[in-house]
């Protein structure tokens, strides 16, 4: 078993603070293009494409999908900005950004969260979720070893939400049923947080509402460090 980080594709856009763009489940870098082109005057933008997604490697290897792995090739990534390092994540993305800072205290300096949840404490929850996932993978455009990269295995952010010590943004679409619940809860624990509701936006508000994606990014990165 090979346990280096994976050399993740990712492109760069600009200068500035860096901002590190994290894509979702069966979606790529290039959906962050709309929200890239409204900050990539003043900041450093670099999109990502996770494991067996968009132009990053596939490999056969299940353990490559698991989030310590995932976690450790964004490390690889991250150790060539210059702080501070902010990151942008929708869904899975914003996900792993919360376990990102949970696992490594210091390591980025805010967060946008974008249609993100922070997973499951029940044990039912999280096979419930896991079994949806294997019932649309047939449907996805990555292999169904890639597609367990969603899987949930245990309750890790969810039980230590409190400990999120960084300002987050939060940023969800109002016809996003999924996932205003979960929105609820986050701006409930998280101790450093502001929420931003889309009106008549859905899971992808990156696409149809990039100009209040890019607003919360800017109201991160314009803080004093």
């Amino acid at each position: 078993m090979n346990n280096e980080p994976l050399p993740l594709h990712f492109s760069e856009r600009g200068e500035g603070p860096s901002v590190i763009f994290l894509h979702g489940l069966d979606s790529d870098s290039t959906v962050w293009d709309p929200v890239v082109a409204l900050l990539a005057a003043d900041h450093h933008c670099v999109m990502v494409d996770l494991p067996g997604h968009g132009r990053s490697p596939s490999p056969d290897d299940p353990t490559a999908y698991r989030r310590a792995a995932v976690l450790a090739d964004l490390d690889a990534i991250a150790a060539g900005l210059e702080d501070p390092v902010y990151l942008v994540g929708h869904s899975l993305g914003g996900y792993l950004g919360m376990a990102h800072v949970l696992t490594r205290p210091g390591s980025l300096a805010g967060l946008v969260l974008v249609s993100t949840g922070p997973g499951f404490r029940d044990d039912g929850a999280r096979e419930r979720w896991n079994e949806r996932v294997r019932a649309n993978t047939p449907d996805y455009h990555v292999s169904a070893t890639a597609a367990t990269i969603a899987y949930h295995a245990d309750s890790m952010v969810i039980d230590r939400i409190s400990e999120v010590d960084v300002p987050v943004a939060l940023v969800i679409g109002s016809g996003d049923r999924a996932f205003l619940g979960a929105n609820d809860y986050l701006e409930k624990k998280l101790p450093n947080v502001r929420r931003t509701t889309v009106q008549g936006a859905r899971h992808y508000v990156m696409r149809s509402d990039p100009e209040a994606v890019a607003a919360a990014v800017r109201s991160l990165t314009a803080r004093p460090a």
